[in-house]
């Protein structure tokens, strides 16, 4: 599977090394030259371009993709990448990472997004079910 990552920071990066060892092609996007470090995950095909623009989406063959992440560290990014991903180059499945829980709310198919991350609601939902499983677990057992 060819996927494609907007955002080569320490998310970007992490996303691309797990989905690497696990057998499949990654492209890293990153507009900041800064940001550029292929040294970090040489297996990845790496191009310097904003995700947002179609030149650059046209320069990355984004069609060839079948999933396109949207790991930056602004929502607005995320949305506009998903959005045209989805709606321009017809990509099968889109993943955008939500930074402001605040913004949750635009992260939908409306949008491109297919699923929309959100690490604060996860790390709720995960105390919520620890916290519900340990009831359950006093009560049941005393």
């Amino acid at each position: 599977m060819r996927v494609a990552i907007v955002g080569a920071g320490d998310v970007g990066r992490a996303i691309a090394r797990d989905l690497i060892n696990q057998g499949h092609e990654v492209l890293l996007i990153e507009k900041n030259p800064h940001a550029v470090r292929s040294d970090t995950v040489p297996e990845a095909e790496w191009l310097m371009a904003d995700g947002c623009e179609l030149d650059s989406l046209h320069e990355a063959e984004l069609q060839t993709c079948d999933v396109c992440v949207a790991a930056t560290g602004d929502d607005k990014a995320n949305l506009v990448h998903s959005l045209l991903a989805k709606t321009e180059f017809g990509v099968a499945r889109t993943v955008a990472r939500i930074n402001h829980p605040e913004n949750e709310w635009l992260f939908t198919e409306k949008w491109g997004v297919d699923v929309a991350v959100s690490i604060p609601r996860i790390m709720s939902a995960l105390v919520e079910e620890a916290v519900s499983v340990e009831d359950a677990v006093k009560r049941h057992f005393g």
